[in-house]
């Protein structure tokens, strides 16, 4: 028996329609804002830095820079995301933005590796900056920049149901433990201890690159089609329809929220194929409301015969032949 396959789009593709679309507009404003904030703070970080020679604020700045870097990739997504698929794409071009985030870990190593440089060098020739109480207005400036960036962001990340905003706002609060510790070696500095600025931009070093290999983990992740759901949920959720006998084979790709699902489920093989079609509609809504991320589902309906039911659990879910 040819097994009929119900693949569906409706819904599935809300980026693409009026209120997806007014949605990823909204966020798009959000994130041009906060990407004025960030370049603001990192060219302010960076001017005083290097005039003062404070490697601390330096390496402060690059944080920053790299804020903005991340609102850029955010602004990227969007624009990726709103385009539909179309016949080379037939996925959407949502795996833009996966490389485009990947392309900013490398950068983010080569800044670790400058910061070691200039580092090594005070350390090798250790004389403290020069700093004025300019050093902490700057800073005070920019940390009240920051606090307002992550607040005004993670309201927005909330209220748009927005995971990119609520992600870059968390990147951004790290930022802003950052200036808490340049802060603390300014202070250090004032009585002359010279390795205090070293000390900073250490700390401030491993959280970029700390930052570099999440990005790493993330990008690969989903360049590699790691599964993103856990398959034994899956089939729970499958199950709550009343007519679905068995789900099993499922499998899961994509970022979270643009997930790619599809799993077999077997039906009474009596069944009319007019109404298997309406119980697979359903298993999808189903699915759609508990993961918002979905964005397509492909299920497979076939008879609940002996010979089609699951034999092994396989990385957590039941698997079947075919």
């Amino acid at each position: 028996m040819t097994n009929p396959v119900q693949r569906h789009r409706e819904g599935g593709q809300g980026l693409v329609n009026s209120s997806g679309n007014e949605r990823l507009v909204r966020i798009a404003r959000v994130l041009w804002a906060i990407l004025a904030l960030n370049l603001v703070v990192a060219l302010v970080k960076l001017v005083y830095g290097y005039r003062s020679g404070a490697i601390a604020i330096v390496a402060d700045g690059i944080h920053s820079l790299l804020d903005a870097s991340s609102n850029v990739i955010g602004l990227v997504g969007i624009v990726a995301a709103r385009r539909p698929p179309d016949a080379d794409h037939p996925y959407g071009h949502r795996k833009y933005e996966t490389f485009a985030a990947l392309a900013i870990a490398p950068m983010m190593f080569f800044a670790c590796r400058e910061i070691a440089v200039v580092a090594f060098e005070r350390l090798r020739s250790p004389h403290p900056p020069h700093l004025s109480p300019a050093a902490f207005f700057v800073m005070g400036v920019t940390l009240a920049i920051n606090l307002v960036v992550v607040r005004v962001e993670r309201a927005a990340g909330q209220r748009l149901n927005s995971e990119l905003l609520l992600a870059d706002a968390a990147h951004t609060r790290s930022d802003v433990f950052a200036s808490l510790l340049v802060v603390a070696s300014l202070v250090a500095g004032r009585y002359r201890i010279a390795w205090a600025d070293v000390a900073a931009a250490v700390v401030i070093l491993a959280l970029i690159f700390r930052a570099g290999i999440g990005i790493l983990r993330g990008t690969l992740s989903t360049l590699s089609d790691e599964r993103r759901l856990e398959p034994s949920l899956i089939e729970a959720v499958a199950l709550e329809e009343p007519s679905v006998l068995e789900a099993h084979n499922v499998r899961s790709r994509g970022p979270s929220d643009d997930i790619h699902l599809d799993l077999h489920i077997l039906l009474d093989p009596a069944m009319r194929l007019a109404e298997a079609h309406q119980v697979s509609h359903r298993v999808e809504r189903r699915l759609r409301e508990r993961w918002p991320g979905l964005t397509d589902v492909v299920v497979h309906v076939e008879p609940a015969l002996e010979s089609e039911r699951a034999r092994t659990r396989e990385g957590g879910g039941l698997k079947a032949e075919g």
